[in-house]
């Protein structure tokens, strides 16, 4: 989680939590008549006739609407972004950044392994999978495929993807699918 949304989630829960206490501390007070005076002291007319107004349905419903969107927006920005775009290169310094779209380096090594005999299709993408980057290649295979050329042509691959990318922390995962008349079979083989 990024730092600036778990410093806004932590004050956000903090202000809630005080929101709440006083609010439970007041209804216990009332309930239990320790707020001398507390029906003469507060005056709450102008709250009793907002409900009559023709404008009120309205403004509850943007109200909520508004809560809904508040909401939502909350809960995406929690969503794990998985999927790496620009990945900083070796040589970066001062004078300059060099990047790399390294998707676009996944999905054209998947398409060279592509090219080898048996494999009908094939897919890539470089991800971070608990805390590793992880470049995922996968392929779906005619059923007459010969596993040891693909196997071969999946390691060469991997390794020249590792070398292009540049990165000794990446990793690679090859999933091999064997299309089927009926359905497709997943075998994974992570390398």
């Amino acid at each position: 989680m990024r730092r600036g949304l778990l410093a806004f989630d932590r004050l956000a829960a903090f202000v809630i939590a005080l929101v709440l206490l006083a609010a439970g501390g007041a209804a216990l007070g009332w309930r239990y008549d320790l707020i001398p005076n507390a029906t003469d002291r507060l005056e709450i007319n102008g709250l009793t006739d907002l409900p009559t107004y023709d404008w009120w349905p309205w403004a509850t419903g943007l109200g909520g609407l508004l809560l809904v969107g508040l909401g939502l927006t909350w809960l995406m920005r929690h969503v794990p972004k998985r999927s790496v775009g620009q990945l900083q290169l070796p040589g970066s310094d001062d004078s300059g950044r060099l990047t790399a779209d390294v998707n676009a380096a996944a999905t054209a090594a998947a398409q060279a392994l592509a090219r080898t005999d048996g494999v009908r299709d094939g897919s890539g993408r470089v991800v971070r999978d608990r805390g590793q980057l992880v470049a995922e290649l996968t392929m779906t295979l005619e059923p007459s495929a010969d596993l040891d050329v693909v196997r071969t042509a999946a390691e060469q691959t991997s390794a020249e993807l590792h070398r292009v990318i540049g990165r000794d922390e990446l990793h690679h995962r090859v999933d091999l699918r064997v299309a089927r008349a009926d359905k497709t079979s997943t075998v994974r083989r992570v390398l």
